[in-house]
């Protein structure tokens, strides 16, 4: 899908709609910005309230939760 956007005053872009549907980006969702050579990406952030339920069943050791969140973030990250 490509969509071309105008740059507005202060840098600020719209996002096309059909973007914002097929990324489920609602008002208030936080996305991260990567620059790549001459390209940006544009990547929905997972919000701890959206990982609610996603441990379940997890067999918690010796880690901490600090550690199980970075590796649930991560597996989410990479799933997409």
């Amino acid at each position: 899908m490509d969509e071309v956007v105008k740059i507005m005053a202060r840098g600020l872009i719209a996002l096309p709609s059909e973007v914002r549907k097929k990324l489920n980006l609602k008002e208030g969702d936080i996305v991260k910005l990567e620059v790549k050579e001459n390209e940006i990406v544009i990547r929905k952030e997972e919000r701890l309230y959206d990982l609610k339920g996603s441990l379940k069943g997890a067999k918690v050791q010796d880690k901490s939760f600090a550690q199980i969140l970075q590796e649930e973030l991560s597996k989410k990250h990479r799933e997409g």
